[in-house]
C-alpha cells in the first residue's frame, strides 16, 4: 500500500461515524482532569515523594475510582439536563443553597489562583526567567485563551497545552528510581512514614479531586452541546482522564522519591528554594527543563479551568449569559468573573512565603470544602425527576454517599493532623 493510500485509510477511519463521534466529545474531561494536575498538586505530590519515598503510589491509583464516580455524575448531569452545576442547584434547591456552594468554590479558588501564579514563576525561575515577567506572560496567555472566538478555538488551545504535563513522565524515567523499593513500598500502611502521612494521603485526596472540577467538567460539557448520544464517549474519556492524571501525579511522586535516594542535594539557590527537595535535587539542567515546563504548563492550564469554573459558576448563580461561544459584548459580566479574582492573586503569588505548606494546606482543605457540592452532585444525580433512567441506582447513591461521608471525615481528621 503506498503512502498515499495508507493516509486515506486513516483519513476515512478517523471520517466514521463511531471516531467522528469519539472526537466529538473529547475534550471537557481530559482538559479538566489534566489541569486538576496543577502546580500545588504538583508541588503536593513532589512533597509526598520526598518525605514518604513511594508509599504514595497506592492511594494514588485508589483514587482513580472515586475520581471517576465523581467527574461521571457531573457528565451524566450535563448531558441530561443541558445545564451547568450551579444552575441545577440554584433551580432544584433555591438561590442560598446555590450561594453557598459557588462561595465555598470561591475560596479555594483564590487560593489556587495564587499557587498557579506561583507555580509558574517557580518553572520560569529554573529557566531564568523572572518572575514578574512570567506572570505577566501568564496573564497574557490566561486572557488570549478566551478571547478567541469560541469554546472550540478554547479547548484546541487546552488541549494542545495539557501535552505539557507529560514533561513528569520523562522525568520519572530519566530519574531511575529503584524499583525494589518502589515494590516494597506499595503496602496499604508503610512502617516508615512521617507522622503526618495520613495528612499527606488527604492532601492527594484534596489534588486529586477538586470543588471546581465539578463545576468545569459539567458546564464545559454544557458549552459544548454534548447530548445524550455522547454519554458513552464522555465516560470513556472521563475514566481516561482520570488514570492519565493520577499517572502523572505518581510519575511526580516517583521522580521526588528516586532523587531523594540518588541525586546529589540541591543547592540552596533562591529559585529552588519552594521546591520540595525532591524536585529541587532534579532542577538542573535538562530535568530542571522538565520540571520548569510542566509547572508553568499545568499552572496556565489550571489557571485557564479555574478562572472559566468560577464565570461559569457565578453566571449560573446569576442567570446571566455564559458562555464562551458569546463575545465579550455580549457577556461582560461573564468574562469580567473570569478576570475577578486572577490580578489580586498574581500579587499575592509575588510575595508568597512557604509554598510548600500553603500548597499541601489547601490540597487537605480542598477535601473538606468539596462535601458540599459533592454532596449535592449525588443528591442530583439521583433525582429520578431530573434524570429518568440516567438517575443512580439505590445502591449507587448509597456507595456515593458512603464515599462523600469518607472524604469529609478524611478531610477534617487530615486537616487537624496537618495543623497539629
Amino acid at each position: 500500500m503506498t503512502v498515499i493510500g495508507s493516509l486515506r485509510t486513516i483519513a476515512g477511519a478517523i471520517r466514521s461515524p463511531a471516531i467522528a463521534r469519539w472526537l466529538k466529545v473529547v475534550g471537557p474531561a481530559w482538559v479538566v482532569m489534566l489541569a486538576d494536575v496543577d502546580a500545588p498538586s504538583v508541588i503536593t505530590a513532589g512533597q509526598g515523594g520526598t518525605v514518604s519515598g513511594y508509599a504514595l503510589l497506592l492511594p494514588l491509583f485508589a483514587l482513580v475510582p472515586v475520581l471517576f464516580l465523581v467527574q461521571e455524575m457531573t457528565a451524566r448531569l450535563a448531558l441530561a439536563t443541558g445545564k451547568g452545576h450551579a444552575e441545577l442547584v440554584r433551580v432544584r434547591y433555591g438561590p442560598r443553597w446555590a450561594v453557598v456552594s459557588v462561595a465555598g468554590m470561591a475560596v479555594i479558588n483564590f487560593v489556587a489562583y495564587v499557587a498557579e501564579f506561583a507555580g509558574i514563576a517557580l518553572g520560569a525561575a529554573i529557566l531564568g526567567i523572572p518572575a514578574p515577567v512570567a506572570i505577566v506572560g501568564a496573564l497574557a496567555l490566561h486572557a488570549g485563551m478566551v478571547l478567541t472566538g469560541g469554546y472550540s478555538v478554547f479547548e484546541r488551545f487546552a488541549l494542545a497545552l495539557s501535552l505539557a504535563l507529560f514533561s513528569f513522565v520523562v522525568l520519572a524515567i530519566v530519574g531511575h528510581p529503584n524499583l525494589a523499593h518502589l515494590v516494597s513500598d506499595l503496602n496499604p500502611v508503610p512502617s516508615d512514614v512521617p507522622h503526618d502521612y495520613f495528612a499527606l494521603v488527604v492532601a492527594m485526596a484534596g489534588a486529586s479531586i477538586m470543588p471546581w472540577m465539578l463545576f468545569y467538567q459539567q458546564s464545559a460539557s454544557v458549552d459544548k452541546q454534548l447530548t445524550r448520544e455522547d454519554l458513552k464517549g464522555s465516560r470513556v474519556e472521563t475514566l481516561v482522564g482520570a488514570l492519565a492524571s493520577q499517572a502523572l501525579m505518581a510519575a511526580i511522586v516517583i521522580a521526588a522519591a528516586a532523587a531523594m535516594e540518588s541525586a546529589p542535594a540541591a543547592s540552596a539557590s533562591a529559585s529552588l528554594s519552594a521546591l520540595p527537595e525532591g524536585l529541587a535535587r532534579l532542577a538542573t539542567g535538562g530535568t530542571g527543563w522538565l520540571i520548569a515546563i510542566g509547572l508553568m504548563g499545568s499552572g496556565l492550564l489550571a489557571l485557564v479551568v479555574v478562572s472559566l469554573s468560577a464565570a461559569w459558576g457565578v453566571g449560573e448563580l446569576m442567570g446571566w449569559p455564559h458562555s464562551l461561544n458569546l463575545k465579550p459584548s455580549e457577556a461582560r459580566k461573564f468574562y469580567a468573573v473570569y478576570f475577578a479574582e486572577v490580578l489580586p492573586a498574581a500579587v499575592v503569588a509575588l510575595v508568597s512565603a512557604d509554598l510548600v505548606r500553603l500548597c499541601v494546606g489547601a490540597m487537605v482543605f480542598n477535601v473538606v470544602v468539596l462535601a458540599l457540592p459533592l454532596a449535592f452532585l449525588v443528591q442530583l444525580t439521583s433525582d429520578r425527576g431530573l434524570l429518568g433512567d440516567l438517575a443512580n441506582s439505590r445502591q449507587q447513591a448509597a456507595v456515593l454517599w458512603a464515599v462523600t461521608l469518607v472524604l469529609l471525615a478524611s478531610g477534617i481528621v487530615g486537616m487537624v493532623q496537618y495543623l497539629t
